[in-house]
């Protein structure tokens, strides 16, 4: 998949996942508002009360009736007597994007709140954003009509309309659309807004695709004047980041002219944050693989074999590390409690813990090794006198062994720390042992010529270690005179052991036969006495 593709993916998210699942669109004007903390009796809605008057006036402009929303209009003012329909339709679209009621504060009372300080005909419901950044109060005030009272928004609120509406960023465009554009759709949004963001989006993600390559190349000619490598190898593999952050600003700025509704804006400024977080984070995945891949080539690293055999497994670890971070921190940023959630994971992680033993048991002993480091990467290893070969990789579950028939051979690290295994890559210098089995009949002045001269033979080559050569006549066997051969070849390379080896024994050979003495091969000789006759 193209770095495009991917940032176009996840920029739909933001479209796609802005609007909280299961919301009832307008009607439930459900809000941002915390649960009451004590239980209340429920009190009937009264059909004369601000709540029922406002539940109507957003159950008809959301069915594009805008002449039945404009029944909840004092239209008293010579201006907006004959404007009706339009300013319902206005102040509909002013309380959707700017001012979301919660219904269940409202009263449910014919003479509505008489405890909130004002006339007890007049009702506040809040304040808008008008002309010049002024605040404009929102109220319903009480008539009587055909007898019986109506709550209705009042007239010194309906004259401010214009005001309120033209303050939305995106008035213009609302002003002109037909009206089969104006009819919501899911989660609460109109037909245009859900076009604007399927053509704004993907925008926002072609505009970081382009913008990250120039930007990336920036940074490139910034960190080109440092002497370190980390910043080089991190601005390389940062492209997919950068691309990310760019699209969110870009969609951020671009949404900024679409007033959407307040949850559902709410929603998708969390949603923005989080992808800035998930990009974030990414970029500490980049950080550690950056330095996984320049600490092995620093001085640092090249002074400290055996630690630099731990930053694979060290690379792992951090990296499951940061993902973890990056969750809560994303969990977080949409207002869940992380405490809470933790403290649900500490129980939880009882039942898990009991049900992934061995799974647990081999992260523990991949932390074993890299702690106690009984073999690096590319070390040769006999494990429990079995399996035989090279350590190609140290996982967090398994270490992988590849043998001398080239298949690969998975042990659980569980396991492997519990199992005796025979490193080879530790040696400073590799046993050379034999036997030297001559003939019966060979003299004693021959035995010492062979023994002398091997001797000589072996302390003589530059890479013996001289501390210790042991050429000795050991015992007299079934069919032999043997004489025991041992010494250490300072190298750690075996196909170089095996050349000096083979020399050595050559040589062994040429002293046996200068000294007129010979091999021997298992025999037996069998003595007949013959008897006597009686």
């Amino acid at each position: 998949m193209s770095q495009m593709t991917r940032s176009t993916i996840l920029l739909a998210l933001v479209s796609v996942c802005s609007l909280p699942a299961g919301s009832q669109g307008l009607l439930g004007r459900i809000g941002a508002a915390a649960p009451p903390e004590s239980v209340t009796v429920a009190v009937p809605v009264d059909s004369a009360s601000p709540r029922a008057a406002l539940q109507a006036f957003f159950t008809a402009t959301h069915a594009n009736d805008v002449e039945g929303a404009a029944m909840f209009l004092d239209l008293s003012a010579p201006a907006a007597s004959t404007r009706g329909p339009e300013l319902a339709r206005r102040l509909g679209a002013v309380l959707d994007s700017r001012l979301w009621i919660d219904l269940e504060r409202i009263s449910p009372l014919a003479s509505g709140d008489t405890e909130d300080g004002l006339p007890r005909d007049r009702e506040l419901i809040g304040e808008v954003v008008g002309a010049g950044k002024r605040m404009v109060p929102v109220r319903l005030a009480r008539q009587v009509r055909d007898g019986r009272g109506q709550w209705v928004f009042s007239s010194v609120t309906v004259v401010q309309i214009d005001s309120m509406f033209e303050a939305l960023p995106d008035h213009w465009v609302r002003e002109h659309l037909p009206p089969t554009l104006r009819i919501n759709g899911p989660f609460g949004l109109q037909r245009w807004q859900w076009l604007a963001l399927l053509i704004l989006l993907p925008l926002s993600a072609i505009i970081g695709f382009v913008l990250a390559g120039p930007l990336q190349a920036v940074l490139k000619k910034i960190v080109s004047r440092t002497q370190t490598d980390f910043d080089d190898a991190l601005v390389d593999s940062a492209h997919g980041p950068i691309t990310l952050l760019v699209g969110v600003v870009a969609s951020r700025v671009l949404l900024r002219w679409i007033a959407l509704p307040g949850p559902a804006e709410t929603f998708v400024l969390d949603l923005q944050r989080a992808f800035i977080v998930v990009a974030v984070f990414w970029i500490l995945l980049r950080v550690i693989g950056a330095l996984q891949e320049v600490l092995p080539t620093t001085t640092w690293g090249t002074s400290h074999s055996a630690l630099r055999s731990l930053i694979p497994l060290g690379g792992r670890m951090a990296r499951l590390f940061v993902l973890i971070i990056g969750l809560l921190t994303v969990v977080a940023s949409f207002g869940y409690p992380i405490a809470t959630i933790l403290a649900g994971l500490g129980i939880g992680g009882i039942a898990v813990a009991l049900g992934a033993q061995k799974s647990l048991e081999h992260f523990f002993g991949s932390v074993s090794i890299g702690i106690d480091q009984p073999f690096r990467v590319g070390d040769w290893v006999i494990v429990d006198g079995t399996v035989e070969g090279e350590v190609e990789a140290i996982g967090l579950r398994s270490t992988r062994i590849r043998t001398l028939e080239r298949t690969l051979v998975s042990i659980p690290n569980g396991r492997l720390a519990e199992t005796r295994t025979e490193n080879f890559g530790h040696r400073d210098r590799i046993r050379m042992r034999t036997k030297i089995a001559l003939e019966y009949g060979t003299t004693a002045v021959q035995v010492a010529q062979v023994r002398d001269g091997i001797e000589a033979l072996l302390r003589a080559h530059e890479l013996t270690w001289t501390g210790r050569v042991v050429v000795r006549f050991s015992e007299f066997s079934d069919s032999s005179i043997d004489l025991d051969v041992f010494c250490w070849i300072v190298t750690e390379d075996v196909d170089e052991f095996r050349r000096i080896r083979e020399q050595h024994y050559l040589g062994m050979m040429r002293i046996v036969e200068e000294a007129g003495a010979s091999f021997a091969f298992p025999t037996q000789t069998v003595h007949l006495k013959g008897g006597t006759k009686g």
